[in-house]
């Protein structure tokens, strides 16, 4: 293991495809080509293979480098990094390498720097930038679990409680409650101003919703109603919506109609608001190739040239 110290951050080169095979989830990065919009898998690379916690892709460096979040074990402690994979060199180093935990890497979107969710010794969990030093806190808010960035001094955020809340936060300035029993998948739409979150308030009872958010007009819509079983999704850069059933990606394009909206920022909308004349979700890759025991999280870059899917290998740490 060899460090290097780089604008105040120690780095740390590793191997992470020489680990244990026997991990609960590792990632696989696929090349995709693609045929009348439709993807094929052109090369697939697992690119870690460890006993522990490998999850949380996001493309940076507009398809470069890609970020993950990654836990270490040394006895009965844990702790996990932010990591980078270089696409180009294939190599990983550890991008935070301290003695917290940071989750949900995450890139900044008008600076250098990217951000993450800290998870400090009293287990409080802090929205907090790394922007060429050790870092920095944004808000006095938590317990922050996911988090998207509207401008470089905005974000909306998953607030841990009962129930979940959504939330805009801004630099020195009050939180405001935008939603509840909301989901992880937070997410810019490309190609648009509107965000993208997940809600359902009876999970056990009817699926997931996919919701929108304007942040000018403060009005959240609802979109479309989530497949059965699936929980987590990403978007393409042509705004098409993914998620992963067992071991299959479905895709739902953002570009119909809204179908409906929901003036009320509380947006009390549930699943059975969904249209049922909406455009179905349609098979969009099949992966079980590589991923026999299916996936969860996945993300695309920039030109839609990549894809980063957590494949699943046991119960999940």
């Amino acid at each position: 293991m060899k460090n290097f110290a780089l604008s105040g951050v120690i780095f740390t080169a590793i191997s992470l495809t020489s680990a244990p095979a026997s991990s609960a989830s590792n990632l696989w990065l696929f090349s995709l080509s693609y045929e009348n919009n439709k993807p094929s898998i052109e090369q697939a690379r697992k690119i870690t293979d460890t006993d522990s916690y490998t999850n949380q892709p996001h493309f940076f460096s507009r398809g470069q480098k890609l970020y993950y979040t990654q836990q270490f074990d040394a006895g009965s402690a844990s702790q996990t990094d932010v990591m980078e994979y270089n696409l180009v060199n294939q190599y990983h180093r550890n991008l935070t390498y301290t003695a917290t935990s940071e989750y949900s890497p995450t890139p900044m979107p008008e600076a250098d720097g990217f951000s993450t969710i800290l998870v400090d010794k009293k287990q409080k969990q802090w929205l907090w930038l790394f922007d060429g030093g050790r870092g920095h806190k944004f808000s006095d808010v938590e317990p922050i679990g996911y988090h998207a960035w509207i401008n470089n001094d905005e974000a909306l955020v998953f607030v841990l409680g009962e129930p979940h809340t959504l939330q805009r936060l801004g630099r020195d300035r009050k939180p405001e409650v935008l939603d509840k029993n909301i989901g992880p998948s937070l997410w810019k739409i490309p190609d648009t101003t509107l965000f993208s979150y997940t809600k359902n308030p009876e999970p056990e009872n009817q699926p997931w919703t996919l919701m929108s958010y304007d942040p000018e007009a403060r009005q959240s819509s609802l979109l479309v109603t989530l497949p059965e079983s699936a929980y987590y999704m990403a978007w393409t850069p042509g705004a098409k919506a993914l998620t992963i059933v067992d071991n299959v990606i479905l895709a739902w394009d953002f570009r119909e109609p809204v179908v409906s909206e929901m003036p009320n920022r509380q947006a009390n909308h549930t699943a059975e608001s969904a249209d049922t004349t909406a455009p179905a979700w349609q098979p969009w890759l099949d992966i079980s190739d590589y991923c026999p025991q299916g996936g969860s999280r996945l993300h695309v870059s920039h030109k839609g040239t990549h894809l980063a899917v957590v494949c699943e290998e046991g119960s999940e740490g």
